[in-house]
């Protein structure tokens, strides 16, 4: 549980990266680099999607029951105190070292942020339209602040080995006291068909991270010169209703802007924030013989407004 790691001392005090280490080497117990929790090591693994098998790599993770220090660099408790600090608008205290993340205030930003003054002589005049300019004009300098926030809370998220640890200290909350638990808010690159079917079924919808790996890069294919980035597919789950027909999802993320996607490449671990579109496929008939007679492909994509909504996640 917890936040990877990519070294670790054994009892010797060699430090050792988690690329090159293997059972056997060096001196058990191995503990953090940063504080005397105990650690273990995780091998690389590869991790087989629909047309690509990705490569997870070696990390280290604390041992069941331990605990980082609470300065230590991987105490994920003192990195969502410092993100709640330097943001409280965005977070409740609940009591000592637990905070509220409202997800209903990420959407309004989301929703805000999607607005434009209106300039053209053509454009919806009168009373709404001075709504809407006073409403952009006077969030524009404090709404971006809100997303950057829940960036570095989902990269924090992504640098975990899974939801346990971020949701001891940060709970999820939507309209009213809504509790949205970590699974259905953010879902990893094979999860992808869940997020699908949770978007499907909401009736009020929230904010989604999605976790992926960057299939292609595209720029400028789309309306008004629109940049896309594609994210490879988790393999074809079988249909509930027809055991013939596999079911996946394409998931693409949207942007106006291409330097948006300047820093991210083919192949790259990516978290992305939005409110996204759901749009059911008919199925086709599968090309070759296989498991499946027809394939489902349904589609997931947002437009982003904000580059903050996208996030690279770092190596370790």
């Amino acid at each position: 549980m917890g936040v990877k790691m990519g070294f670790a001392f054994d009892s010797t005090g060699h430090k050792w990266a988690a690329h090159t280490y293997h059972k056997g080497l060096g001196t058990d117990p191995l503990k953090c680099e940063f504080c005397p929790a105990l650690v273990t090591h995780n091998p690389s693994h590869t991790r087989d999607l629909d047309e690509k098998s990705i490569l997870v790599p070696a990390y280290f993770k604390l041992l069941a029951g331990e605990r980082h220090s609470p300065d230590c660099t991987f105490a994920v408790q003192e990195e969502v105190t410092k993100i709640v600090r330097e943001s409280k608008d965005l977070f409740e205290s609940i009591r000592d070292g637990e905070y509220r993340l409202r997800l209903a205030m990420i959407k309004d930003t989301l929703i805000k942020m999607s607005f434009k003054p209106l300039q053209d002589e053509g454009q919806k005049q009168g009373q709404e339209k001075d709504r809407v300019q006073t409403t952009y004009v006077k969030a524009a300098g404090k709404l971006p602040g809100y997303i950057n926030s829940a960036k570095r809370v989902l990269k924090l998220r992504a640098l975990c080995d899974d939801d346990t640890e971020i949701s001891k200290h940060l709970e999820l909350v939507f309209e009213g006291n809504t509790v949205i638990h970590w699974p259905q808010f953010y879902f990893e690159a094979t999860r992808h068909l869940e997020a699908f079917n949770t978007i499907v079924r909401n009736t009020i919808q929230h904010p989604i991270a999605l976790h992926g790996y960057v299939d292609s890069k595209r720029i400028g294919v789309g309306r008004n010169g629109a940049s896309v980035l594609n994210l490879q597919k988790d393999r074809y789950q079988q249909d509930t209703e027809n055991a013939e027909n596999g079911i996946g999802v394409e998931v693409s993320v949207w942007a106006k802007d291409a330097t948006w996607f300047s820093e991210i490449d083919e192949g790259d671990e990516i978290v992305v924030l939005g409110l996204w579109n759901a749009a059911r496929r008919t199925p086709t008939i599968a090309k070759k013989n296989g498991r499946y007679k027809t394939f489902t492909t349904n589609k997931l994509s947002v437009s982003l407004v904000l580059t903050a909504q996208v996030a690279k996640v770092p190596t370790r």
